[in-house]
């Protein structure tokens, strides 16, 4: 059976897929308790010859009517700077300590312009995590300034600040953590003033660090994480004096400072430009890292069709050797195990595994060769760890000597190790930075940099986004951005650094493929991907790039902003919002962390309003429970006046609960004057009478304080703004609120006062067209809601909603706000305390 707020949910999904359906009348809900009755009472209405597919199309889609199904295609996002809207101050506590790593003057400068605010501070050095204070508040990773070398633009020193500023923010990270989670985490670079993407001549390898930040910043929600470039053309007491400023806002993570002001990153979505140049030629020698499989096949693959070069393929596997006899019919790992336990009596199991997969990967390195030896195209493989110089030397000596100068070079090795922050050891990020980082170091220094036309270096989202366990993977891809920047502008050679999303083959198998999938993350596939390198290389483009699947479920592709296991005590307002017995999240707080996922995805944009808000399936939290939310945002849609970004709040197993377009804006536009009014007398029932027996809400929720009007066109209320969300929260997700979740929940409780006085049933929202906010902060104190009945039939209600302030001043206003009305609401509106699990 369905209740009925799972009808209301089933219904309004139907309207929005099937808008040619008959529209259930208010008379007719309440029997309408099955599927199957809501199909059958749908073909009632429908032709004789299209009721069969259409009510086969209902029926199936009802359960996850709300999905989004597109084919896989790749999404291109390219970083750009753009300035930073109203900003959160951020509130450190001043008994406490914040500790400067130590650097030539810009540290003691910035000591200087702290404590003349009121904090104290410690110089410390960055080879002493120990040292740190154990009233730590802040931290701040001071980078050392070095213009780029000549050859590689970074220098191994580089590479060991790197790992040294993880081991300090590590432990203070401890020290946050014995506390209370609290504190700031910050790093300053001096790269350009403008996170790498302007400058020509600085040390790229230091900007690895903000990798390090941002996924601090979802490892340590309670702690404000900020990564900083500070334009080094400043004295050094005017950057102090800047970035003492600076390091008092909450966001963004990651923010370009120069004398003009403070600007973030925003992601806009930008199409491959038209190929505009041929950086190789055929026969040209290509050196290709990271192996001879899955990836890296897929993609010496396609640059061998396209190019006809001369590769050689590089990885860490032994080079391909007389496979044992008898082992040609064994073709997966069980057989291959089963058939060398036979041959080899007294191998244990653990030996038998590995020469098992050896001779799998020693098997598709020899089917890539032959691959490519098929299209004309002469090539070898290689084993070599790119950690080792000497081994890359020479290696690109033998390439010279036998294929001609290097012309390309495709880095594609790296390694995973994932751990948080506080778990990581020394030894395991040094090897996923060596790899990645040091590798790249040692090729550079080794070819002859005015040979070669293409260098192409495969990044990771991971260092764009920040992801739980992979902070020293972000750290070494971020240095890869930073150093695609500096070989752009210094050669002309095409040089791009590739911020791929996962792919399905290397290092995705099929456990994180099943984790990407309910995280709503596509897998980029190995043709798409292979193809997107190729057509890179042919472009003019920028240096670094995102390159992400769009997932079948959340098309466009939508990256994870962050996740919460929702209880009644992690959000306690949920006790006061109850239906049919069980707590459910208000709509008006679903947009707010739609918004939140906007805001953190694109940090140093100011919270505009939504479009499209949907409410597709309730968020219930039983006592004792906690319900698993993650919040996704897509790329940066340009709008007039500012950027539209894809949100969305899912579920346990990618279930889909709410959906918006959230709209953000570096200059919120000025408010126009109101000019919604409704006639009437006053609210016939009294405000007492109203929560005691027509609307659901707890004491905590009642936040319409008068009844003005209420007529036919419409409803008039006053209603109390939302209290700080740490009223509402111990932990909450940010310090203020991006819209007012009180005052919208008052419209919504005004309309169901409505639709009781006007229909003769409550409602519940299922969709907000449009939301448009005129100022940063809703004022504290009385608001008045004023909502304007546009539409009502049908068991549907639409209305246009003014938010006004005491001066008569527009704050917001909601555009066609639908509601679905539903007499059987009583009952579940009457349970609304919140009871325990049978």
């Amino acid at each position: 059976g369905i209740d009925s707020i799972k009808r209301v949910e089933i219904l309004s999904a139907v309207q929005e897929k099937l808008p040619g359906a008959p529209k259930v009348k208010p008379e007719h809900l309440g029997t309408l308790r099955t599927l199957k009755s809501i199909a059958d009472y749908l073909a009632q209405g429908m032709a004789v010859a299209d009721a069969a597919p259409a009510l086969q199309a209902v029926v199936a889609a009802a359960p996850s009517a709300v999905v989004r199904v597109e084919p896989c295609e790749l999404q291109r996002l390219v970083p750009e700077l753009s300035p930073v809207g109203p900003r959160d101050a951020l509130a450190l506590d001043k008994s406490l300590v914040v500790a400067i790593s130590r650097d030539s003057g810009l540290d003691e400068a910035l000591a200087r312009e702290l404590r003349a605010k009121g904090f104290q501070t410690q110089i410390v050095s960055i080879e002493e995590p120990q040292a740190l204070p154990a009233e730590l508040g802040a931290l701040v990773l001071v980078a050392p300034t070095r213009p780029a070398g000549p050859g590689c633009p970074w220098t191994a020193e580089s590479e060991a600040w790197l790992k040294k500023a993880f081991l300090l923010a590590q432990a203070a990270g401890r020290r946050f953590d014995a506390r209370d989670g609290r504190g700031l985490l910050a790093a300053v670079t001096r790269l350009d003033g403008a996170l790498g993407f302007e400058g020509r001549d600085f040390d790229p390898a230091f900007g690895g660090i903000a990798g390090l930040v941002k996924t601090a910043a979802r490892e340590w929600p309670r702690a404000s994480a900020r990564a900083v470039d500070v334009d080094p053309a400043l004295p050094l007491d005017a950057a102090a004096a800047l970035l003492s400023k600076e390091l008092m806002f909450d966001g963004p993570v990651e923010t370009a400072l120069n004398a003009s002001g403070a600007r973030g990153v925003a992601l806009v979505e930008r199409a491959v430009p038209a190929p505009s140049r041929r950086p190789l030629q055929a026969g040209d020698a290509v050196i290709v890292t990271g192996g001879a499989r899955g990836v890296t096949a897929a993609c010496a693959l396609a640059l061998a069709r396209e190019f006809q070069p001369r590769l050689v393929l590089v990885g860490r596997s032994a080079a391909p050797g007389a496979e044992p006899v008898g082992l040609d019919s064994a073709r997966t790992e069980a057989e291959l195990r089963a058939a060398i336990a036979a041959r080899e009596k007294g191998l244990s199991p653990k030996a038998i595994g590995e020469k098992a997969k050896r001779i799998l990967a020693e098997r598709e390195i020899g089917a890539t060769l032959s691959a490519l030896a098929a299209l004309g195209v002469e090539a070898r493989y290689r084993a070599c760890d790119a950690r080792d110089a000497a081994a890359v030397k020479a290696l690109v000596a033998e390439t010279a000597r036998d294929f001609g100068p290097v012309r390309g070079l495709i880095h594609g090795a790296g390694v995973l190790a994932d751990k948080r922050i506080a778990d990581k050891t020394p030894q395991a990020v040094d090897a996923v930075v060596d790899t990645k980082l040091a590798g790249l170091r040692h090729f550079l220094d080794a070819l002859n940099p005015a040979a070669l036309r293409m260098i192409a270096l495969f990044s990771s989202s991971t260092a764009r986004y920040g992801r739980v366990g992979q902070s020293d993977y972000a750290i070494a891809n971020e240095a890869l951005n930073k150093a695609a920047q500096v070989l752009s502008r210094r050669s002309p050679a095409r040089v791009v650094a590739l911020g791929w999303g996962p792919w399905d083959g290397g290092m995705v198998d099929a456990s994180l493929r099943a984790l990407f999938a309910s995280e709503g993350v596509g897998v980029i596939g190995l043709e798409a991907g292979a193809a997107h390198l190729v057509a890179e290389s042919l472009a003019d483009g920028p240096a670094e790039s995102v390159v992400l699947a769009r997932h079948g479920r959340a098309a466009p592709a939508l990256s994870l902003a962050f996740e919460r296991d929702l209880t009644l005590e992690s959000l306690t307002i949920l006790s006061a919002h109850a239906l049919n017995g069980r707590a459910v999240l208000p709509l008006a707080l679903s947009a707010e962390w739609l918004a939140h996922a906007a805001q953190l995805s694109h940090p140093g944009l100011a919270f505009a309003g939504f479009e499209d808000l949907r409410a597709l399936k309730g968020v219930f939290v039983r006592p004792g429970d906690a319900t698993p939310l993650k919040a996704y945002a897509g790329a940066l849609e340009k709008r007039e006046g500012g950027f539209a970004v894809a949100a969305e709040l899912r579920g346990e197993g990618g279930v889909l609960h709410a959906a918006a377009k959230i709209l953000l804006s570096s200059r919120l536009p000025a408010a126009p004057a109101p000019s919604l009014a409704v006639s009437g007398p006053a609210y016939s029932r009294g405000l007492d009478a109203a929560y005691g027996d027509v609307l659901f809400h707890g004491p905590a929720m009642r936040f319409i304080t008068d009844v003005a009007a209420c007529g036919e066109d419409g409803i008039r209320v006053d209603a109390r703004t939302a209290p700080p969300p740490s009223a509402w929260s111990p932990n909450p997700l940010r310090e203020c609120w991006s819209a007012d979740p009180a005052a919208l929940d008052a419209a919504f409780q005004a309309m169901i006062l409505w639709t009781v006085a006007q229909m003769g049933a409550p409602c519940l929202p299922s969709r907000v067209g449009r939301y448009r906010q005129f100022c940063a902060r809703f004022p504290e104190g009385i608001v008045r809601v004023v909502a304007k009945a546009a539409r009502r039939a049908d068991g549907r209600a639409v209305a246009d909603v003014e938010f006004v302030d005491e001066r008569g001043a527009l704050i917001a206003r909601l555009d066609d706000g639908e509601f679905t009305v539903d007499a059987s609401l009583t009952t579940a509106f009457r349970r609304n305390a919140v009871e325990s699990a049978a």
